[in-house]
């Protein structure tokens, strides 16, 4: 869906190599964008998309180096405070979609509701 991030210094890129990948991208970037504050600290920052989705810089943060626990992912559930009616919650518990930001735990991949997104064949 997406290669390898890749880290320079303070920023990290994600190059998207399918539709999916792009709607992905996208995503987060709206996401991040809509967020209201208490949502925005558990996202780590969009910085920039390209319009088409190919491209986006966020911060670079220190990943997990182990999944989440079930209490620790439920308080981050909690935090997000689920709206009934709108998409699912977007992350899950892999240690390699979390990482350390200015001291916080922020969401690194947060796009599962993208994956949705029908993909055209041969993308």
């Amino acid at each position: 869906m997406r290669s390898p991030v890749v880290v320079l210094g303070r920023y990290a890129l994600k190059f998207a190599r399918n539709a999916r990948g792009r709607a992905s991208n996208l995503y987060e970037a709206k996401l991040y964008r809509n967020a209201n504050a208490t949502r925005r600290a558990l996202l780590c920052p969009v910085l920039w998309v390209s319009r088409n989705g190919y491209v986006q810089i966020m911060r670079a943060a220190k990943p997990l180096t182990e999944m989440m626990s079930f209490d620790e992912y439920t308080d981050v559930v909690d935090v997000w405070d689920y709206i009934p009616g709108e998409e699912s919650c977007p992350f899950e518990p892999k240690a390699s979609d979390w990482g350390w930001l200015e001291g916080r735990m922020v969401a690194l991949d947060y796009s599962t509701p993208a994956w949705e997104v029908d993909e055209p064949a041969g993308s």
